[in-house]
């Protein structure tokens, strides 16, 4: 990392990418982090041996202590993967602990908090309708008015954030499934797939608020609008 530059974090982002250029199929870099993953373990030994031997010739290091090998599931970025997805518990621990906004600054602090997070909640975005609107005004940092319903939203969307959500991660071999619903305040989508038993996992949720346009839509616009 060259220290003293304002975007040390670019330069060295790029030399990663240079130094593991055409292994985006099995190696991806953030920073001072590569997740290495492989669908079987023969596959696996190849992809670390061409990564770690990637690193020698850039006279690039890798600290043993802070390695992980032979991992079935493991931490990157706060999520756990491998397999499925969820949330890390120290982020969960976060979002319980997270304090009752009083101010507009604090809600979009949550709102954008959450929101990193928004495809493990389904209709995310619809739940946190009542949040975004008590965000409307033009004093940014002026107290709100938290009103009932902005206190259940905001103790549901913890609540389904803390019930640990697991997401499963995409095969591209098998078949999606696209579910869309469409309500008065927006839309709800749910990619899924079915394992070897026929049962039904959800891979990613996407949900979006209507915009005041979108709103005045008959219920087959809606409706469109959710399958686009």
């Amino acid at each position: 990392m060259p220290f003293g530059l304002v975007n040390a974090p670019y330069f060295f982002s790029k030399l990663m990418a240079q130094v593991l250029g055409n292994c985006d199929t099995f190696a991806v870099p953030y920073l001072v982090d590569i997740a290495i993953y492989s669908e079987n373990w023969e596959d696996h030994l190849k992809h670390v041996d061409e990564v770690l031997k990637r690193l020698g010739n850039a006279q690039l290091t890798s600290k043993t202590s802070k390695c992980k090998f032979e991992q079935n599931h493991t931490k990157y970025l706060d999520h756990i993967v491998g397999g499925v997805r969820s949330l890390a518990e120290a982020k969960i621990k976060a979002v319980m602990d997270f304090p009752t906004p009083k101010t507009k600054t604090q809600i979009r602090a949550f709102l954008e908090f959450t929101g990193n997070y928004a495809h493990y909640v389904q209709n995310f975005s619809l739940i946190a309708a009542p949040l975004t609107q008590s965000l409307k005004g033009k004093i940014k940092k002026e107290g709100v008015n938290w009103t009932q319903d902005c206190n259940r939203e905001f103790t549901e969307l913890k609540n389904r954030l803390t019930e640990i959500p697991v997401l499963r991660a995409p095969d591209y071999n098998r078949e999606f499934i696209v579910q869309t619903d469409a309500s008065d305040l927006g839309i709800g989508v749910v990619l899924s797939q079915r394992n070897d038993k026929g049962e039904e996992h959800p891979v990613l949720f996407l949900s979006k608020k209507f915009t005041d346009a979108q709103k005045k839509y008959s219920t087959t616009e809606k409706e469109c609008v959710a399958i686009i």
